[in-house]
């Protein structure tokens, strides 16, 4: 007789069990996923593996009732690929300014807990890191990881209180409008985001300016695109991705978004080029880098405007 009792979701991709006698977890993932216990043992080191809906990452004992869901197939990302320490911009006692690769997530996925920014910079480090910002998988560039809660929570405050400023680069086949654009979010948790020109009762506003607007020639598809500077005032998830879709520029390489330009490089043309914040009355902290498309000379520049928090130096 079976000691538990198991489903299977989501195409076979993940198990569930609820054990009905004491045993071991990896026993119950053997048995459950008709794994060997060489994969089971993966599964529990990759973090794919959660025990009364908390992840768990080593073998352990399931006492009756208990409920064990395994994520059979988790999400694999090319950290082995990267020098850690070369993506490092600038670090000491508080925190780490990284150039995040396109490709790897900020932090720990729901079926992988090792393979994520966070974990691989915190090892090549041998110190623990602590969120500050998050970027999407798809998207490169400068980012911060705190090295105290004093620097997160200070840091957390300045992000709630929008003074730390950020501004993005995106590559887009068309040109928006330069200036203030606002649009409102509808809330959900999947992707892509719903947005709309008109404010809706429970809609989160997401507002950006478009700054710069220039004209490259043969930097996507062999074809001209459009390189455009912007400065986020909010900061929803996949802000800049949708409300350029929405103004009909979407990011080259973003299909999630109705973009129907290939971009040749990892993940979408959109990159953190700085970011800034006050570090007291009088002073600030600015880092700035420029995009992998910045060999590419610009044929044009189509529009410009100054911008309204800080001056661009990349």
């Amino acid at each position: 007789m079976s000691l538990f009792v198991t489903t299977r979701t989501a195409k076979d991709r993940i198990v569930h069990c609820i054990a009905k006698e004491e045993g071991r977890l990896v026993d119950c993932i053997v048995h459950s996923a008709g794994l060997s216990h060489e994969n089971a043992v993966a599964l529990l080191s990759f973090g794919a593996v959660y025990l009364d809906r908390r992840r768990v990452d080593s073998d352990c004992l399931v006492l009756p009732g208990q409920y064990v869901r395994a994520h059979l197939q988790p999400r694999r990302y090319p950290v082995d690929a990267i020098d850690w320490r070369a993506t490092i911009v600038h670090h000491d006692d508080q925190f780490v300014v990284i150039n995040k690769p396109t490709g790897i997530p900020v932090h720990a996925t729901l079926d992988n807990r090792v393979e994520n920014v966070l974990h691989q910079l915190s090892a090549a480090l041998d110190v623990p890191l602590y969120i500050t910002q998050r970027l999407d998988t798809e998207v490169g560039g400068l980012m911060v990881y705190a090295k105290t809660w004093e620097f997160q929570r200070e840091f957390n405050r300045l992000l709630v209180e929008r003074k730390v400023k950020k501004r993005y680069r995106a590559l887009v086949a068309s040109a928006p409008a330069v200036g203030r654009h606002v649009h409102y979010m509808k809330p959900s948790e999947r992707s892509p985001k719903t947005l709309s020109a008109v404010d809706h009762p429970g809609w989160l506003p997401c507002v950006l300016r478009v700054v710069n607007v220039r004209r490259f020639e043969n930097v996507i598809d062999s074809a001209p695109a459009f390189e455009v500077d912007i400065d986020l005032e909010t900061g929803r998830t996949h802000q800049i991705r949708s409300q350029l879709s929405a103004m009909g520029s979407p990011i080259a390489g973003d299909g999630l978004y109705g973009s129907q330009r290939a971009y040749a490089l990892n993940g979408i043309a959109l990159f953190s080029v700085s970011v800034s914040w006050p570090v007291d009355a009088s002073g600030e902290r600015t880092f700035t880098l420029a995009p992998s498309w910045s060999g590419q000379t610009p044929s044009s520049d189509l529009t410009s405007a100054t911008p309204t928090s800080f001056q661009l130096r990349v």
